[in-house]
């Protein structure tokens, strides 16, 4: 943490910025009957497609500008970093026989850094919340703090998933292309699953196959909490640092 603190300084000030901007943006679309005509005037595949309903109300307006892509993918884009710099930076910088040879086994280690890696991103989604949820009334958009923590939650834990990922895949590995390729190809690729599925018929069966889907295509926003599909996320990562750890202990490391 305290080599990463300038990172996640910077990260939060730049989710800050981008925050303040949507913010900004939205007293020209509140209560605008000419906006929402034209977008009810869109196809219904396309609104389904970038979640354009109810586009001109705080929550609508959250979920289509912020919470659609943009917050998920810096949340995880800072996770899949900074996870696959946890085991695989030490290798390519030469220095973890140097953190190795004292008394702190591999597991701990993996363990260790994976908690670094919890609170950078605990970190970020808390400035997200508190950012939107404490400056929306100044620019007349009101969101209940219930209905926020629920899609920040869902967006955190799924940018903890690829993180841990990124991580695990960098233990296994040594490399940092790696293992950022990797646990970037499959969020993205369980982005597009969740997303196309809401408008082709045959991968809907296939669509709780995706972690999008679990953390934000229930709509949490509207709909709140889900439980069974936070849970999922939860297991999911827990399992991957169980995988990182133990396949960790017993990888012949070259340094």
């Amino acid at each position: 943490m305290r080599e990463e603190r300038r990172s996640l300084i910077g990260w939060v000030a730049g989710l800050l910025g981008f925050c303040v901007i949507m913010l900004s943006m939205y007293p020209t679309i509140r209560g605008n009957s000419g906006f929402a005509k034209l977008l009810d005037a869109y196809p219904e595949p396309l609104k389904k497609l970038f979640n354009l309903a109810d586009y001109t109300t705080g929550a609508g307006y959250l979920r289509t500008e912020v919470f659609s892509f943009m917050a998920p993918l810096l949340i995880a884009i800072f996770a899949i970093i900074w996870g696959s710099d946890l085991i695989a930076g030490e290798e390519e910088r030469r220095t973890i026989d140097l953190l190795l040879a004292n008394p702190v086994t591999r597991r701990r280690m993996v363990i260790e850094k994976w908690l670094a890696l919890l609170t950078g991103t605990v970190l970020l989604s808390a400035s997200l919340e508190l950012t939107l949820g404490l400056l929306g009334p100044a620019f007349k958009l009101h969101v209940g703090w219930g209905p926020l923590t629920a899609v920040v939650l869902g967006s955190g834990l799924f940018a903890l998933a690829f993180g841990t990922l990124a991580l695990a895949v960098g233990a296994a590995t040594g490399s940092r292309a790696v293992a950022r390729g990797v646990a970037t190809m499959l969020a993205v690729a369980t982005y597009l699953l969740s997303t196309l599925a809401q408008i082709v018929t045959w991968l809907r069966p296939v669509q709780p196959a995706s972690l999008w889907y679990h953390a934000l295509g229930t709509d949490p926003l509207s709909s709140g909490f889900h439980a069974g599909h936070l849970s999922i996320l939860v297991l999911t990562t827990i399992v991957i640092v169980a995988l990182a750890a133990l396949g960790f202990e017993r990888r012949d490391l070259a340094t």
